[in-house]
């Protein structure tokens, strides 16, 4: 399917929108080049997981003035890759109303340690464990009004959009208590490089979950000068484009994005490519699925203590 381009004003600025098919990226506003307002500085925090290990993670608070409007993000590295490759992005994605959090995950950068090649094993902990532990990270700064954990958005490069996708499907998979909800937070998507089997590491089984088709935004970002990664990337955009928005007469309704840059980049250097612009591409979806949208915020308790 191809969809013509379509033009619309936002914030001062024409956004030209190329979907699917069309030989250019999608053109956005770049964030954080014109603008000198200050941001909130980074703070290095530890999170412990509930398997032992310990996660060294860099938290960039939003500013002041969202407050509980505030968007919730998590970012999650390439296999070798660590917290550190998302400096930039962080920036952009704190201006446009998101806190962020960059963890390394368990193996990686100064987090536990793995002196030996990663496993399935090691995938799933990252999974039930890291993942979980950022989200209760976020959640006690949800509780002190200084964001929405409601509006949470997850964004993946190689093995982290395979992570992504599959704690995305935990998240939906928690039931709703009498108390009040317990997941069910996770509202969109940006996976870079993504493959429906990543070392092993596959994503069938979350995308066969309802919740995860049609009620998760996605934008999958591969550059197309890798035949297999896009054969991948239109594998995902297939599963997903009968229960999605994948166009609509105001682009700000859409909730499925595909992007093929014209390089064979892939993960962590495709994000970095400023020419390709993917990292002011990842701070207006967000700001688009999850900061303008309208998503109450009321106070969210660990149902064991209530």
């Amino acid at each position: 399917m191809h969809f013509s381009e379509k033009r619309f004003a936002r914030g001062g600025f024409l956004v030209r929108l190329a979907l699917l098919a069309a030989a250019t990226l999608w053109p956005v506003a770049t964030y954080g080049q014109d603008q000198q307002d200050e941001l909130p500085q980074p703070e290095t925090v530890v999170i412990p997981t509930g398997d032992g290990a310990r996660l060294q993670a860099t938290y960039y608070a939003a500013p002041e003035k969202f407050g509980k409007k505030a968007a919730a993000v998590i970012l999650l590295h390439a296999s070798g890759g660590n917290r550190r490759d998302f400096e930039k992005l962080a920036g952009q994605l704190q201006r446009v109303g998101c806190a962020v959090i960059a963890p390394d995950l368990r193996g990686h950068g100064d987090s536990t340690p793995i002196d030996r090649a990663l496993s399935l094993d090691d995938y799933a902990a990252m999974v039930r464990f890291d993942l979980e532990a950022v989200k209760g990270f976020l959640l006690a700064r949800h509780n002190a009004g200084e964001l929405n954990i409601d509006r949470l958005g997850v964004a993946g490069l190689e093995m982290g959009a395979a992570l992504a996708v599959n704690w995305a499907a935990l998240d939906w998979n928690w039931p709703v208590l009498a108390t009040g909800k317990q997941g069910q937070d996770v509202k969109a998507l940006a996976l870079v490089s993504p493959e429906w089997s990543y070392e092993g590491l596959k994503i069938a089984e979350a995308m066969a979950r309802p919740d995860i088709r049609s009620r998760v935004a996605f934008l999958i970002v591969t550059g197309r000068r890798n035949s297999k990664l896009m054969r991948e990337a239109k594998r995902l955009h297939n599963a997903l484009a009968k229960y999605q928005a994948a166009s609509a007469d105001n682009v700000e309704d859409q909730t499925l994005f595909l992007q093929t840059p014209a390089t064979s980049l892939q993960g962590t250097q495709l994000l970095h490519e400023k020419s390709l612009k993917v990292e002011p591409m990842i701070a207006e979806f967000f700001e688009m699925r999850l900061v303008k949208p309208a998503y109450p915020w009321r106070v969210r308790k660990n149902p064991l203590q209530q």
